[in-house]
């Protein structure tokens, strides 16, 4: 078992419960810049305008960004400031699986954003892998679902997701927490792995025993005499 903080406090969010003395609780803008990205352009419209890979909400997984082959859209150069990324930013998905967070790695050159995006920055040297193991927790807890109306068509919006309350330690505990989240999901994920190698191969032995008997490819009469 981990240890406990010495002390606690109601965090004032539902979701959160009690966290550790000395950590706040405050609105995502003010931890972090958060920018939408850009509707779909198909056509050019002016003649600097060029097409630029795009990622939509299907490239990001929980805590991962896939930048294989992406679609392009037409984007000015004041879009590319607007909605470009780069290594490290934070993408959340704005409606699908609304709130769902991964980490871009290995940016395409001049990438931007297609508007089913957040792209987030932290402010004032926080974690933005903090906060993307805090948005799964969210998740995982259905505070989306209640957040944007699952009921109709979910939109995780600039506005919702600006005033989402969140809770931030000091940025060193962030990093530590981030760390170490890091380390032992992935040794969790390995051990995940190799449970569902073991279980698919335990149902091919067993669609291949089932085979193997009603077919006459084995013996079986002094196994079912015992």
């Amino acid at each position: 078992m981990f240890p406990r903080y010495p002390k606690y406090k109601n965090s004032g969010i539902e979701w959160l419960g009690e966290i550790p003395e000395g950590w706040k609780t405050l609105e995502c803008k003010f931890g972090y810049s958060i920018q939408l990205g850009k509707m779909l352009q198909n056509e050019s419209q002016t003649v600097d305008d060029e097409k630029a890979p795009y990622l939509k909400a299907l490239n990001v997984q929980w805590e991962n960004v896939d930048t294989y082959d992406l679609p392009e859209m037409w984007a000015s150069l004041k879009d590319f400031e607007k909605y470009s990324v780069k290594d490290g930013d934070l993408l959340v998905c704005e409606g699908g699986e609304v709130g769902r967070a991964g980490i871009i790695l290995n940016t395409p050159i001049k990438c931007i954003i297609q508007n089913a995006l957040h792209r987030v920055r932290p402010k004032k040297g926080n974690s933005s892998k903090y906060l993307m193991y805090l948005l799964e927790v969210a998740s995982f807890q259905g505070w989306f679902d209640i957040l944007c109306n699952k009921a109709t068509i979910a939109h995780f919006t600039g506005d919702k997701f600006g005033c989402f309350l969140i809770t931030l330690p000091p940025i060193d505990e962030q990093k530590s927490i981030a760390s170490f989240l890091d380390r032992d999901t992935k040794r969790i994920d390995t051990i995940i792995e190799k449970v569902k190698t073991s279980i698919e191969k335990l149902r091919e032995y067993r669609t291949a025993l089932i085979s193997a008997a009603v077919t006459g490819k084995i013996d079986v009469r002094e196994e079912d005499a015992r």
